[in-house]
């Protein structure tokens, strides 16, 4: 076979720099929503900012939606590796699983981001959808994985899911909310350890004198 025939057509990149160049696309994205906001982001300048057309940018993604939506999943896809070895038992499982994610919540840009979906999100309902499917798609379905492996019975573990988050993450939710400081990473495990103390037994233990609470 001649040298032309084996040169790849100019112009044309390989599967690998095509998802380079969208990944590149999403990081662009995901730091211009959050400097400005969802409507305050502009196609055009998101396109050159990553350094492709906005022609490469439509072929991705249709509209600003799908970009939003495709950053979202981007996002929320970080956290999956550290996702806890389900050797574990379950308190500790638990544990590590709302550290890890608290962690990743409390990142400048994921706070950005939240802050962002409460801003716009109530008069916005495509934008509410797409955090909602995000929300249990990255963070209760995890939990409910968890549970599952421990023997918890399948038919609950989703609403258990759904109730544990609501605890791990409400401190999140109130320092986002009120404009607060992000927790220190000894704050995140002190509290990791109590919601998951008082989600798997109760608050009976922490009900007596103060001398005979729990340690955690």
């Amino acid at each position: 076979m001649s040298a032309p025939m084996l040169k790849r057509r100019a112009g044309r990149p390989t599967p690998e720099e095509a998802e380079q160049k969208r990944q590149g696309l999403i990081v662009t994205a995901l730091e211009e929503f959050a400097r400005v906001g969802f409507h305050g982001a502009s196609l055009r300048d998101i396109a050159e900012k990553a350094n492709i057309s906005s022609r490469t940018l439509y072929n991705y993604y249709p509209d600003k939606l799908a970009l939003f939506e495709a950053c979202l999943e981007f996002s929320g896809r970080e956290i999956q590796p550290v996702l806890p070895d389900l050797d574990v038992g379950l308190h500790e499982g638990l544990v590590r699983y709302a550290i890890a994610m608290q962690r990743q919540l409390f990142a400048a840009q994921a706070m950005r981001i939240a802050a962002l979906i409460y801003r716009e999100g109530g008069g916005f309902d495509e934008l509410r959808q797409i955090a909602r499917i995000q929300f249990e798609r990255h963070q209760v379905t995890p939990v409910a994985h968890i549970l599952d492996s421990h023997g918890i019975v399948k038919e609950r573990c989703h609403i258990l899911a759904t109730q544990f988050v609501a605890m791990a993450f409400g401190e999140w939710q109130r320092r986002l909310l009120f404009g607060e400081d992000a927790m220190t990473d000894e704050q995140m495990a002190d509290h990791a350890e109590l919601v998951t103390a008082i989600f798997l037994k109760g608050i009976d233990p922490w009900c007596g004198p103060v001398a005979s609470h729990p340690q955690i």
